[in-house]
């Protein structure tokens, strides 16, 4: 039996492994596993996907959002709507992937627990 992972651990985030990505001329073009074409140009998608490369183990949406606004004059409320929708967009379209991080004791109900979720 294996547990599932609980809320309580922050989702993090990382480029796609099967997308390709170069920076030329101030924009950053990708081809991704399905060779889709996508360019970014504007400054704060740049920065963003230039954070979430940079990250080894992934990053959270809150670092992205700390990112944004050490780089750019952007209230918080504005920075974490704005990553919300950058995850969402690059996720849907094959650029980033989700990184789950790998189970712990800590994260499995114990097995006392009626109310435990399992898998088989």
């Amino acid at each position: 039996m294996h547990c599932t992972m609980t809320a309580t651990t922050q989702l993090r985030y990382r480029l796609h492994p099967q997308a390709a990505h170069r920076k030329v001329a101030g924009e950053v073009f990708v081809v991704t596993g399905d060779r889709a074409f996508h360019r970014m140009q504007t400054a704060t998608a740049i920065a963003l996907f230039d954070a979430l490369g940079q990250a080894e183990a992934g990053a959270t949406a809150a670092e992205l959002v700390a990112a944004l606004r050490q780089q750019f004059d952007v209230n918080k409320v504005m920075a974490e709507n704005d990553v919300a929708d950058f995850i969402e967009t690059l996720v849907t379209r094959q650029l980033a992937v989700p990184v789950h991080p790998p189970r712990t004791a800590a994260d499995c109900p114990s097995p006392a627990d009626p109310q435990a979720e399992v898998t088989p």
